[in-house]
């Protein structure tokens, strides 16, 4: 409860900022041309690593993400990723349909490639955020399970730097994004937990 009300809390507090301000945040300028300097204005993996949240590399993004979640959760994990995705998938639709904030304006950081649609959801974040959440948030603390929680927790990052540094949307937007699909992920696990539980119950009587 606590993680969802906090994902919520940075989800709603970053995402209100950006829609009122219609621009950059504090701090977004600063961290992405940081970014750009450190690791280039549109480094080549950046770019392949963006491609893996659409077909057909996106199938197998959720793949991947449903064996690290099965290693954690088993197969509740595993049936969460999709589950996790199709809850990204509408959200996403519903919010662009809603809102627009302006997407990084190339006059203050180089942008890779120039868009018109609103910056913030984040598509990439959304979508992330809920398939590798599902082996983020997924009960297990065993040790075992820590170091494929780390896979997860590292692949995130580099996506969210990767859209970050291709000037295709700013730190605030991206971690909103993210913290929605980490919520929806959330989401996700619980309903295939509370199926499971239905089905053990059943198989019972």
């Amino acid at each position: 409860m606590r993680t969802a009300s906090l994902l919520a809390a940075i989800a709603c507090v970053l995402g209100s900022a950006s829609l009122l301000l219609q621009g950059p945040l504090p701090g977004d300028v600063a961290v992405t041309r940081a970014l750009q300097q450190v690791l280039g204005a549109a480094p080549a993996w950046a770019g392949w690593l963006t491609t893996t949240a659409k077909a057909p590399l996106l199938w197998g993004a959720i793949a991947a993400a449903g064996w690290l979640a099965w290693r954690v959760q088993g197969l509740r994990g595993a049936l969460a990723v999709p589950l996790a995705y199709a809850f990204a998938f509408g959200t996403d639709q519903a919010l662009r349909a809603a809102l627009f904030v302006p997407r990084p304006d190339a006059a203050l950081v180089a942008v890779a490639d120039p868009a018109g649609s609103s910056g913030l959801p984040s598509t990439f974040g959304l979508v992330y955020g809920a398939m590798l959440g599902a082996a983020l948030l997924a009960r297990g603390s065993a040790r075992q399970h820590w170091p494929v929680r780390w896979i997860a927790a590292a692949l995130l990052g580099a996506g969210l730097t990767a859209r970050i540094v291709l000037g295709g949307h700013w730190p605030s937007q991206m971690i909103a994004s993210a913290a929605l699909g980490l919520l929806l992920a959330l989401a996700a696990l619980y309903v295939t937990t509370r199926v499971a539980a239905r089905v053990a119950a059943l198989r019972r009587v």
